[in-house]
């Protein structure tokens, strides 16, 4: 028996060939579409440039949210993801309080607000100026009024700026915003 160390070669060769093509076709191949597509098969209904306006009782706002595009998912989580949301919050008393964010995901039905990328919270007091809270990725309970984040928040106001870690807000009965670390402070004397 006489082994052709040739063909044996270019055999392996071939082989090796197949299956590195093989290989880089699974690593070519985005599995993020793949997953995409599926995410896609999934879409219950989607609308664009939606506005939507949740009353209280008595029948005057409590809350008002705007996105670009809103998609509802399939499913047991109930899930409606948000392109450039924003909730505009109305108080008892005062001017409402407005979230922008880049992306927003809604859980439960919307008991749970996920806002995230670049979050920018205003609001205006009774002389017109203007207070804001700069941070991302907030989590958002609108039955509680209650936000938090664990990321770099920014608050300034009128000659006021502090800055920390992390952040819990209560929006009602009365603004309450707890940073929780590596806090700073800047007030200015008029």
């Amino acid at each position: 028996m006489t082994l052709n160390f040739k063909a044996i070669a270019s055999k392996l060769t071939l082989v090796l060939l197949a299956g590195g093509a093989w290989w880089l076709a699974e690593m070519l191949n985005p599995k993020d579409a793949v997953e995409h597509k599926v995410e896609r098969d999934n879409i219950d209904y989607y609308s664009k440039n939606i506005t939507r306006t949740v009353l209280t009782t008595e029948g005057t706002p409590k809350e008002m949210l705007f996105a670009e595009m809103m998609t509802h998912f399939k499913g047991d989580d109930d899930r409606t993801e948000l392109d450039k949301p924003i909730q505009t919050l109305y108080k008892k008393d005062g001017q409402p309080w407005v979230i922008h964010s880049e992306e927003g995901t809604l859980l439960d039905g919307g008991k749970v607000v996920l806002l995230n990328g670049n979050v920018l919270i205003t609001r205006k007091n009774d002389k017109g100026e203007e207070l804001q809270i700069i941070t991302s990725n907030v989590k958002y309970i609108p039955e509680q009024d209650y936000a938090e984040t664990a990321e770099h928040v920014k608050m300034l106001g009128p000659n006021d700026a502090s800055t920390g870690t992390g952040a819990q807000v209560n929006f009602e009965p009365f603004l309450v915003i707890n940073l929780l670390a590596d806090v700073r402070r800047k007030h200015e004397i008029r």
